[in-house]
C-alpha cells in the first residue's frame, strides 16, 4: 500500500490531464477537491489487487456528462442540489444495498483530471483504497470505452444519481451501448452530469479486465514534468519522451467551435503554425475527449491512439479551457495495447464515430 502525499496527488492531476487529451473533466476542481480532503487528514492508500481479499469488490466511480464549452459559465440550479459528498456516499450505500455486499475498493473509470480524482475522493471520504489501475489508461467520450466491455464483462448493477437526489439502479440492459444512452440521458436531463457507481467485479477479476498501473504512470508523467521545469528544460519535450510520443504541432488555437449536445461537447478546434510550423495547420475533431487530427487536411492521428494537447509549461488542457490565441504543443501517443486489438479499434476507432476510414496506429500515419 502506498500512502499518496499533496505531492503524489498534484504529479497526479498534471499527469492524467495530458493523459486526458482534452477531456476527462476539471483539472483545478479534481485537485482542489483532493487538498481539501488532504487538510481534512483523510487517507488517500493506492494499493495492488495482491494487497486485497481476491474475493472482496471492486466498483468503479465516476461522472458522466459533456464538459463544459469553453467560455460558458457554470448554470446554477433553481433546486437546492444535494453536497458532492452526499451524492456519492449515496450512490455507494445503494449499490452495497443491491449487492448485498460491501465495497471493498475504488476503481477510477479512466485518466483525466476531474474523473481520477473523483475516484479517490469518493475512496477517501469512504475510507478505502484505490485500485493502481483504471478502465481506459486515458480520458475518453463513452461509456462503452472501457477495458471491462473489451472483455464482456457487464457494467450492472450500476448505481446513477443526480444532484437533486434522484437515484436510479440498472440491473440489465440489452447491450453496452443502450446501457450509454440510459446513462447519458439520465445526465441530460439531470442538468449535465451524473455520478456514476457500476462494473463492481471480484478484486481476482481486476488484473486480467483493467489497464494496470496507470495511476502510478500518471503519477510519474506529472512528476517528470515538473522536474523538467525546475531544471529549465522543455516540459512538453519531457512529456513526449516519458510517453514515447510524437510531435504533431507547435502553433496557437486559431478558433473552434464546440457544442454541447446530447451529454457531450462536439465539434472542431483549429490551430496555426508557429516558428517552424508556420506554413501548417492543424486540425481536431472533438467528442469531449481530442479523437482524430489533421494536419494541413491530412489525419496523422486517431483514436484509440492519444492526441495530447499541453500548453508551453507542460500542462495538459482541457477543451474546456480553451482560448484563441494559445500558444500549444500537440503531441501523439500509442494507446494501451488492448485499444489496438480487434475489438479495441471496433469500439474506439475512427469508423466508431461515424468516420468513413479505417483506423491506422500512429506510428503508420506520420510515415
Amino acid at each position: 500500500m502506498r500512502i499518496l502525499t499533496e505531492d503524489n496527488l498534484r504529479h497526479l492531476i498534471s499527469g492524467a490531464t495530458i493523459l486526458g487529451t482534452g477531456g476527462g473533466g476539471d483539472p483545478d476542481s479534481g485537485l482542489r477537491t483532493l487538498l481539501s480532503d488532504l487538510r481534512s487528514r483523510r487517507r488517500f492508500e493506492l494499493v495492488k489487487t495482491d494487497e486485497l481479499n481476491p474475493r472482496s469488490i471492486v466498483a468503479c466511480a465516476y461522472y458522466c456528462g459533456s464538459i463544459r464549452a469553453p467560455s460558458r459559465k457554470e448554470k446554477k440550479s433553481e433546486k437546492p442540489a444535494l453536497k458532492q459528498e452526499t451524492c456519492m456516499r449515496l450512490a455507494l450505500e445503494t449499490l452495497e444495498r443491491r449487492l448485498q455486499r460491501r465495497i471493498s475498493a475504488i476503481i477510477p473509470t479512466e485518466l483525466g483530471g476531474g474523473n481520477t480524482a473523483t475516484a479517490l475522493h469518493l475512496a477517501s471520504i469512504s475510507r478505502l483504497p484505490v485500485i493502481d489501475a483504471d478502465q481506459t489508461g486515458r480520458s475518453a467520450p463513452e461509456l462503452i470505452h472501457s477495458s471491462y466491455q473489451i472483455h464482456e464483462v457487464p457494467a450492472t448493477p450500476s448505481v446513477v444519481v443526480d444532484e437533486l437526489g434522484d437515484v436510479i439502479v440498472v440491473d440489465k440492459y440489452g447491450n453496452a451501448a443502450h446501457y450509454e444512452k440510459i446513462v447519458r440521458n439520465f445526465a441530460v436531463l439531470a442538468g449535465g452530469s451524473a455520478f456514476v457507481m457500476d462494473s463492481p467485479v471480484e478484486a481476482r477479476k481486476v488484473p486480467r479486465i483493467a489497464i494496470m498501473n496507470s495511476i502510478s504512470r500518471a503519477m510519474d508523467l506529472g512528476e517528470s514534468v515538473e522536474k523538467a521545469r525546475e531544471k529549465n528544460r522543455d516540459p512538453v519535450q519531457a512529456a513526449s519522451e516519458f510517453l514515447g510520443g510524437f510531435q504533431l504541432f507547435y502553433g496557437y488555437v486559431q478558433n473552434f467551435e464546440l457544442l454541447e449536445s446530447e451529454g457531450f461537447l462536439i465539434g472542431d478546434i483549429r490551430f496555426k503554425g508557429i516558428g517552424e510550423w508556420r506554413d501548417h495547420s492543424f486540425r481536431i475533431w472533438v467528442k469531449n475527449e481530442n479523437i482524430i487530427g489533421w494536419r494541413d487536411n491530412r489525419v496523422v492521428a486517431m483514436a484509440p491512439d492519444l492526441i495530447c494537447v499541453l500548453d508551453e509549461k507542460g500542462c495538459g488542457i482541457t477543451n474546456s479551457q480553451l482560448c484563441r490565441g494559445m500558444k500549444v504543443s500537440v503531441i501523439g501517443v500509442r494507446a494501451e495495447r488492448i485499444w489496438r486489438t480487434r475489438k479495441g479499434i471496433k469500439l474506439f476507432g475512427p469508423r466508431h464515430f461515424g468516420f468513413d476510414f479505417d483506423c491506422v496506429p500512429i506510428e503508420k500515419c506520420l510515415k
